[in-house]
Protein backbone atom coordinates (compact mmCIF):
# COMPACT_ATOMS: atom_id res chain seq x y z
CA UNK A 1 0.00 0.00 0.00
CA UNK A 2 2.84 2.48 0.86
CA UNK A 3 4.17 1.58 -3.00
CA UNK A 4 1.24 2.43 -4.52
CA UNK A 5 1.02 5.75 -2.45
CA UNK A 6 4.31 6.94 -3.56
CA UNK A 7 3.87 5.95 -7.03
CA UNK A 8 0.39 8.06 -6.84
CA UNK A 9 2.48 11.16 -5.20
CA UNK A 10 5.11 10.93 -7.79
CA UNK A 11 2.34 10.97 -10.90
CA UNK A 12 0.67 14.08 -9.50
CA UNK A 13 4.39 15.79 -8.73
CA UNK A 14 4.76 14.88 -12.31
CA UNK A 15 1.46 16.46 -13.88
CA UNK A 16 2.04 19.64 -11.99
CA UNK A 17 5.60 19.85 -12.83
CA UNK A 18 4.47 19.45 -17.02
CA UNK A 19 1.42 21.75 -16.13
CA UNK A 20 4.07 24.29 -14.79
CA UNK A 21 6.19 23.80 -17.50
CA UNK A 22 3.33 24.01 -20.44
CA UNK A 23 2.05 27.71 -18.53
CA UNK A 24 5.82 29.31 -18.92
CA UNK A 25 6.48 28.42 -22.61
CA UNK A 26 7.58 31.47 -24.21
CA UNK A 27 5.68 33.30 -27.11
CA UNK A 28 8.21 34.65 -29.57
CA UNK A 29 7.23 36.89 -32.65
CA UNK A 30 9.00 37.65 -35.55
CA UNK A 31 8.34 39.81 -38.26
CA UNK A 32 9.90 40.30 -41.77
CA UNK A 33 9.16 43.77 -43.44
CA UNK A 34 8.75 43.90 -46.55
CA UNK A 35 7.12 39.98 -46.74
CA UNK A 36 7.02 39.88 -50.71
CA UNK A 37 8.74 40.61 -53.13
CA UNK A 38 7.22 40.92 -56.68
CA UNK A 39 8.94 39.96 -60.37
CA UNK A 40 8.32 40.90 -63.30
CA UNK A 41 8.90 37.65 -64.35
CA UNK A 42 9.10 34.05 -63.40
CA UNK A 43 12.42 33.61 -64.61
CA UNK A 44 13.97 36.79 -63.07
CA UNK A 45 15.53 37.10 -59.77
CA UNK A 46 13.97 39.19 -56.74
CA UNK A 47 17.20 41.17 -55.35
CA UNK A 48 15.49 42.72 -51.90
CA UNK A 49 17.35 44.22 -48.42
CA UNK A 50 15.24 42.39 -45.35
CA UNK A 51 14.30 43.28 -41.91
CA UNK A 52 14.08 40.41 -39.45
CA UNK A 53 12.52 41.96 -35.60
CA UNK A 54 11.47 39.64 -33.50
CA UNK A 55 10.29 39.72 -29.81
CA UNK A 56 10.78 37.58 -26.64
CA UNK A 57 8.72 37.43 -23.80
CA UNK A 58 12.13 36.90 -21.53
CA UNK A 59 15.86 38.31 -22.56
CA UNK A 60 17.29 34.92 -24.34
CA UNK A 61 19.63 34.40 -26.88
CA UNK A 62 18.50 33.85 -30.58
CA UNK A 63 19.27 32.34 -34.26
CA UNK A 64 17.59 33.16 -37.51
CA UNK A 65 18.21 30.15 -39.74
CA UNK A 66 16.72 29.98 -43.23
CA UNK A 67 15.92 27.35 -45.64
CA UNK A 68 18.09 29.34 -48.90
CA UNK A 69 21.20 28.05 -49.20
CA UNK A 70 23.34 31.31 -49.42
CA UNK A 71 22.20 32.45 -45.99
CA UNK A 72 23.78 30.93 -43.19
CA UNK A 73 22.81 30.70 -39.67
CA UNK A 74 23.46 33.95 -37.30
CA UNK A 75 23.26 34.12 -34.15
CA UNK A 76 22.61 37.03 -31.76
CA UNK A 77 25.41 38.35 -29.42
CA UNK A 78 23.12 38.88 -26.69
CA UNK A 79 19.69 39.27 -25.24
CA UNK A 80 19.11 42.79 -26.10
CA UNK A 81 19.29 42.44 -30.03
CA UNK A 82 15.86 42.28 -31.28
CA UNK A 83 16.40 42.86 -35.32
CA UNK A 84 18.80 41.60 -38.39
CA UNK A 85 18.77 43.26 -41.84
CA UNK A 86 20.00 40.83 -44.53
CA UNK A 87 20.54 41.23 -48.69
CA UNK A 88 19.19 38.21 -50.84
CA UNK A 89 18.77 37.65 -54.31
CA UNK A 90 16.60 34.77 -55.01
CA UNK A 91 13.45 33.09 -57.29
CA UNK A 92 12.17 30.81 -54.49
CA UNK A 93 10.00 31.67 -51.12
CA UNK A 94 12.66 31.81 -48.06
CA UNK A 95 11.43 30.51 -43.99
CA UNK A 96 13.28 31.99 -41.57
CA UNK A 97 12.86 30.32 -38.45
CA UNK A 98 14.10 31.59 -34.85
CA UNK A 99 15.44 29.47 -32.57
CA UNK A 100 17.05 29.55 -28.82
CA UNK A 101 20.59 29.56 -29.13
CA UNK A 102 21.10 27.71 -25.53
CA UNK A 103 17.88 25.06 -26.27
CA UNK A 104 17.77 24.96 -29.83
CA UNK A 105 14.02 25.34 -29.54
CA UNK A 106 11.67 26.61 -32.74
CA UNK A 107 10.53 30.25 -31.41
CA UNK A 108 8.49 31.27 -34.34
CA UNK A 109 8.78 31.76 -38.09
CA UNK A 110 8.06 33.77 -40.90
CA UNK A 111 8.11 33.25 -44.90
CA UNK A 112 9.20 35.43 -47.43
CA UNK A 113 7.06 34.98 -50.81
CA UNK A 114 8.66 35.73 -54.68
CA UNK A 115 5.50 36.83 -56.64
CA UNK A 116 5.91 36.97 -60.28
CA UNK A 117 3.75 39.78 -61.83
CA UNK A 118 0.63 38.08 -64.24
CA UNK A 119 1.32 38.70 -68.08
CA UNK A 120 -1.45 41.74 -69.47
CA UNK A 121 -4.41 40.29 -71.19
CA UNK A 122 -3.84 40.39 -74.64
CA UNK A 123 -7.67 41.41 -75.60
CA UNK A 124 -8.49 40.36 -79.09
CA UNK A 125 -11.03 42.77 -81.64
CA UNK A 126 -14.08 40.65 -82.50
CA UNK A 127 -14.51 43.04 -85.47
CA UNK A 128 -12.62 43.84 -88.68
CA UNK A 129 -10.85 46.98 -88.98
CA UNK A 130 -12.82 48.45 -91.68
CA UNK A 131 -16.69 47.30 -90.18
CA UNK A 132 -18.91 50.66 -90.07
CA UNK A 133 -21.13 49.11 -87.45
Amino acid sequence: MTFRLIQAILAIILLCNITYAAGQESTASLSLSPQFCITADVEQSCEIELVLNWETTYPQVVCIMSDHSDLEKWCADSPNTHSLTVKVETQKDIQFVMIDKESHQTLAGVKLKVTPTSSPQVRRRYRNPWSLF
